[in-house]
């Protein structure tokens, strides 16, 4: 009988709570926009980027107020570290992808925590951003991502398993 009235309390209380039951997904302030699909003149280097990840859309917002929606239906592939700078720096150096920072450190070893998602666009064209989380955000950065994408995360052999 307790158990009964806790979970009726907790019903009623979710239910009371603005918003709650709704998908809000999962928001990070701490996250670097290092190159992709949005020309922008935000630095690689500023952390005041917002990545909202949730059930319908991963939202970047960066901090010259320019976003960029991606519906996680469309999304191919989602990569780590090396990895991610690798494939996102491949479609910027073959000319699909606006912002070609990402080139920069390509073939350098790095502890950054990078984070690539590559998505088709209308028209069959292809799309990519490379993100950098955050030492403190990038692994429940990571697992959003494939909780909503569906989508396993390519790493560079031998590195952050589990991802």
């Amino acid at each position: 009988m307790l158990n009964r009235r806790f979970a009726v309390l907790l019903l009623t209380g979710v239910l009371l709570v603005p918003g709650a039951g709704q998908a809000q997904g999962n928001s990070w302030r701490k996250v670097r926009y290092n190159g992709g699909t949005i020309a922008t003149r935000v630095s690689p280097k500023d952390w005041n980027n917002t990545l909202t990840v949730a059930p319908d859309a991963i939202r970047i917002l960066l901090k010259d107020g320019q976003r960029l929606v991606i519906d996680p239906a469309t999304v191919t592939g989602l990569s780590y570290g090396q990895e991610a700078h690798r494939r996102v720096g491949t479609m910027v150096a073959l000319g699909i992808l606006v912002a070609p920072v990402a080139l920069f450190g390509l073939f350098h070893k790095t502890k950054l925590h990078y984070i690539g998602i590559e998505y088709d666009l209308p028209e069959g064209r292809k799309g990519g951003v490379l993100l950098q989380g955050h030492k403190e955000n990038y692994r429940a950065i990571l697992q959003a991502l494939k909780s909503v994408t569906g989508k396993e995360v390519a790493t560079d052999a031998g590195k952050e398993k589990g991802h």
